[in-house]
């Protein structure tokens, strides 16, 4: 089992109209500047914030160098904002730093403070954090392996809804990878994850609905699932098997269900709309 692909959650805060219109300041200038590709002026906005010791700021500038916005990429610096986010006790901070940490992608690796940073957060309740966590903890990686503290974490993350927790917790019960096998509930996890825009939940949902591993076997259930994952799926194996388990129960299903099954489908992966603006830069984590 190896890390995941890191990636960052976003909260954008919507008012009332009433409350908006009460206030000039309904949403942080820098994050609107950063949202509208103005990453000079979130820079500006950002650093008058973090002079003050605001650690969001702080954490934000950290991103801008991390991600080479608005300034030359600097991982070292990246790093030093991160940090000293981090130490005011700033969950998201103290998850980018670990993320740096632990790719070491610009700077020196250390997991032994990727798995230190990643435990702060996830003790603050960041559900990624969590889920990284119990991943190394699984692994040994900068911990002792310790795959009971592992699923721990990794538990509590899918309990919490983080839908990569889901899915893992999901496939381990469903396949017995760590855990006393059961398929059923293992099925919930999965279902949950698939249901959250998770690619590879979606493919296990179908395998599962094949096969009847976990819940009654369901043919159409498991062409939708499967359809649903090769739109979600990147080339390569997993997308293989799902395109080959089509196949199969394209042989088995009259076309009146195929029918029915593109509807059940549009209805549980819509496809995302664009505004054409060209923006669409969402708020920093």
């Amino acid at each position: 089992m190896t890390m995941l692909k890191r990636f960052l959650f976003c909260a954008l805060l919507l008012l009332p109209a009433a409350a908006q219109a009460q206030s000039t300041t309904a949403i942080d200038p820098g994050s609107a500047a950063f949202m509208h590709g103005d990453y000079a002026l979130a820079m500006q906005e950002w650093w008058k914030k973090a002079q003050a010791g605001d650690a969001e700021a702080i954490n934000n500038i950290g991103i801008l160098y991390n991600k080479g916005l608005g300034v030359e990429r600097d991982a070292t610096k990246a790093a030093q904002w991160y940090r000293r986010a981090a130490e005011f006790g700033y969950a998201n901070a103290q998850f980018n730093l670990a993320n740096l940490l632990y790719s070491g992608d610009g700077i020196k690796r250390d997991l032994d403070q990727a798995a230190a940073w990643y435990r702060e957060a996830a003790q603050r309740g960041h559900l990624a954090a969590q889920y990284y966590l119990g991943l190394m903890y699984v692994d040994g990686e900068g911990v002792r392996q310790d795959k009971i503290e592992g699923l721990k974490w990794i538990v509590k993350a899918a309990d919490a809804g983080n839908a990569a927790a889901q899915y893992e917790v999901g496939k381990m019960l469903v396949e017995g990878d760590g855990l006393q096998p059961d398929p059923v509930k293992g099925a919930e996890y999965t279902l949950k994850a698939a249901h959250a825009g998770h690619s590879k939940a979606a493919l296990l949902m179908a395998q599962i609905y094949a096969t009847g591993n976990g819940a009654e076997k369901n043919d159409l259930e498991a062409y939708v699932w499967a359809r649903i994952a090769t739109d979600r799926l990147k080339p390569g194996q997993d997308s293989k098997k799902a395109y080959a388990l089509i196949d199969e129960l394209e042989s088995r299903l009259e076309d009146g269900a195929i029918k029915a099954a593109e509807r059940v489908i549009a209805i549980r992966n819509p496809k995302p709309e664009s505004n054409g603006d060209g923006q669409g830069q969402q708020a920093p984590q």
